[in-house]
Formats: C-alpha cells, sequence, structure tokens
C-alpha cells in the first residue's frame, strides 16, 4: 500500500469509527435504561433492530449516491444527519423517542458502505484485504469506545440518562462532517460514469450479482451480521442477569472485546489475508466463534466465562466483514464498488435487525445462554460456505 493511499486513510477510518460510537454508546446502558421505562429484554433488543431496519432501507441508497455523486458528499451527508439523530436521542424521554432517535441513526449508517467503497478505490486485489482489516480496526475501536462512554456517563439506577453519552455522540458526528469536508478526499474517479456506455455496455445496478459473485455470498453477509448483533446485543442483558452486573461494569467488558477485536483486525488481517487468503481466514474465524460460543453455554457463568468466550464469539466474527467485504470488491466491476458494498451492508443491516428480535426472544422464552446457540449455528454454516468455495477453485 502506497504513501498516497495511505495518507488518505485516517479521515476515512474515523468515519467508521464515529459510527460504531454512535451505535454502540447506548448498549451498556440499555437494560437500565429499558427498565427506567418499564420496558423487558425484547423491548431493548428491538430498540438495536429499528436502528438496523433504517440502515437496510437506507444503506443501498447511500452506496448508489456515493457511485454517482461522490464518496465525500455522501459521507458527510451522513454525518450531518448522524449529528440531529444523536441529539435527538439525548433528549429522548419516552421509549418512542427512543425508537426514533435510533431510527434516524440508522438512516445514516450506510456511511459504512461508502467507507469500504472508498477503501476499494483507493486499492488493489492484493492490498484490499489489509484495507479492510483497518477498517475493522477502526470498527473495534468504536466498538470499544462506545460502550465504554455510555457505561460511564450514562449513570446508574435511577440516575441512568442518556443525555450526556448522547450529546457526546452528537458532537463526535459533528466533527466527523467537518473532517470529512475538510481533509476527506474523492476517491470515486468514476461518479457519474455509472449509467453511461463503455465499450458500447451500459452498466446497471443488477450487474452486481455475477456468477463469479452469485448469491450466496451476500446471504454470508445476512448470517455474519446476525450473528455479530446477537452477541452484540444480547451480552448487556446476559451479563446484567447472570452476573448481575451493573453498566459500568458492562461497558468495560465491551470495551475489552473491542480492543482484542481492534488489535486483530490492525494487525493480524493483513497478514492472515496475505498468507492464507481471505476464505481460509474466514473458515478459522468461524472456528474461533463457535468454540467461544460453547464456553458460553457449557459452563457456567462466571467472570472467567464472559472473559474469554465473549472476546472469542467477537474475535472470530470480526474476520467475517473484512473477508467478505474484500472478496465482494474484488469481484464486482469497478464502477459498481459504491452499489455492491452498500447493498452488502444494507444486507448486513437486514440481519442486524432479526439478529436482536431472535436473540431478546430466546434470552426471554428459555434460558439467557440460548442465543449464543444460534450465534454457532450460523457459524456453522458460514464454514459449509467457505468449504463449497474453497471447491470452485
Amino acid at each position: 500500500m502506497n504513501a498516497k493511499v495511505s495518507s488518505k486513510m485516517p479521515a476515512i477510518l474515523f468515519a467508521v469509527f464515529i459510527d460504531l460510537v454512535g451505535f454502540g454508546i447506548i448498549v451498556p446502558i440499555l437494560p437500565f435504561l429499558i427498565d427506567k421505562y418499564d420496558g423487558d429484554t425484547f423491548t431493548g433488543t428491538a430498540l438495536i433492530s429499528v436502528y438496523s431496519l433504517f440502515a437496510l432501507v437506507a444503506g443501498p441508497v447511500w452506496g448508489r449516491m456515493s457511485d454517482k455523486f461522490g464518496r465525500k458528499p455522501a459521507l458527510a451527508a451522513t454525518f450531518i444527519g448522524a449529528t440531529a439523530s444523536y441529539v435527538t436521542l439525548a433528549h429522548a424521554d419516552s421509549l418512542l423517542w427512543l425508537f426514533i432517535a435510533r431510527a434516524m441513526s440508522g438512516a445514516m449508517a450506510g456511511n459504512i458502505g461508502i467507507v469500504m467503497a472508498a477503501m476499494a478505490d483507493m486499492t488493489t486485489a492484493k492490498n484490499r484485504g489489509r484495507a479492510m482489516g483497518y477498517v475493522g480496526a477502526a470498527f473495534g475501536f468504536g466498538f470499544a469506545f462506545g460502550p465504554a462512554i455510555g457505561g460511564l456517563l450514562g449513570g446508574t439506577g435511577d440516575n441512568i440518562s442518556i443525555y450526556l453519552p448522547g450529546l457526546i455522540a452528537a458532537a463526535l458526528s459533528f466533527i466527523a462532517m467537518i473532517l470529512t469536508i475538510l481533509f476527506v478526499p474523492e476517491t470515486n474517479s468514476t461518479k457519474n460514469d455509472v449509467s453511461e456506455p463503455t465499450n458500447n455496455q451500459e452498466v446497471h445496478w443488477t450487474q452486481i450479482f455475477t456468477p463469479s459473485t452469485g448469491y450466496l455470498i451476500f446471504s454470508m453477509f445476512v448470517l455474519a451480521a446476525i450473528s455479530q448483533s446477537i452477541t452484540f446485543s444480547i451480552t448487556p442483558f446476559w451479563a446484567k442477569h447472570t452476573l448481575l452486573w451493573d453498566s459500568k461494569q458492562v461497558g468495560f467488558l465491551l470495551m475489552g472485546t473491542g480492543l482484542a477485536v481492534a488489535f486483530i483486525q490492525a494487525f493480524a488481517i493483513g497478514p492472515m489475508f496475505h498468507k492464507f487468503g481471505e476464505t481460509t481466514s474466514l473458515a478459522f474465524g468461524a472456528i474461533v466463534n463457535i468454540l467461544g460460543c460453547l464456553i458460553i453455554v457449557i459452563f457456567p457463568a462466571s467472570l472467567t466465562t464472559a472473559l474469554i468466550g465473549l472476546p472469542m464469539i467477537m474475535s472470530g466474527l470480526t474476520i467475517a466483514f473484512p473477508a467478505l467485504n474484500s472478496i465482494l470488491s474484488q469481484r464486482t466491476d469497478k464502477r459498481l464498488q459504491g452499489t455492491a458494498l452498500g447493498f452488502s451492508n444494507g444486507l448486513s443491516a437486514g440481519g442486524r435487525v432479526f439478529g436482536p428480535l431472535l436473540a431478546g426472544s430466546l434470552f426471554t422464552n428459555y434460558a439467557p445462554s440460548t442465543p449464543f446457540i444460534l450465534v454457532a449455528l450460523t457459524g456453522l454454516i458460514v464454514m459449509f460456505w467457505t468449504y463449497y468455495e474453497s471447491k470452485k477453485v
């Protein structure tokens, strides 16, 4: 990866960090905030799902806009909307307003797809896996600091509040918007050309479905998102009910897990993809994920179980999206990078709609560890897909 490309990355990666800080800021205080408004576990997981539902709708739209008008203006627009959404969240004083604020935030979540497309613009097939790993590292740091901010500043007991964390998320989004305008370069050299003839052929968005891409890879995005969202949404409730932890302890647990994810993404993904390839690395991640789930399900709930099992689950899952995004971008026409990655981001958001709802239902009607059985099953399916892909080569 050359110096010119590397110099463009920090401002773009900051977008991912901000997005995950905003997403995660509510998670450690969610069980306690829901109690404040007389909700239950299912209501809490539904609050996470509504974010993803609106991301599902908006993701492909933002991706298409970034192909047509450029990555930079589309990215800046998402941050303007995110700022407004977090101000709304900070002032939410009922379940209804919490749902409205999270819906607004979800509608702006297309910036992840835009960032993935920008990274694809700047890299070659050879170094794309490493670049996607950098995106994952930013994802991990956001995953770490979002819950930490929420846990530390959201209060405890009767004083639980989203006001201060919400204002901080709004300020970060506003700063990210300014930095995007000032420092993020336009990486899409083919904007405005997505529907114009090239070599007597028109490029239509449906061409993201090719024989080499197929439909199965898009289903893997959904499965990975379901697994990740189940783990992310149910962990605070699991820790609260089985370990009797408060919001600060939950926040620190998620922060530690996020830092482990960031470390793997920053230092392990690139070398792993280079040596073993994206498909084999994805299979390895699925195995680690399954082993982590077995630790949570089989062994009694304890601090040791939490500190070993949960980081293993998320560390295994964290390999999925860089690997899948790298594979997809390598198989997609350059003029449709934003569309393909926006579409996959939207499908991932769809998985994140159903994941928390499934987790909340299983948690409420069965045992607290039951959602992790479903996570392990999705890991098995991903392993079967990697075997199928290896046979095609």
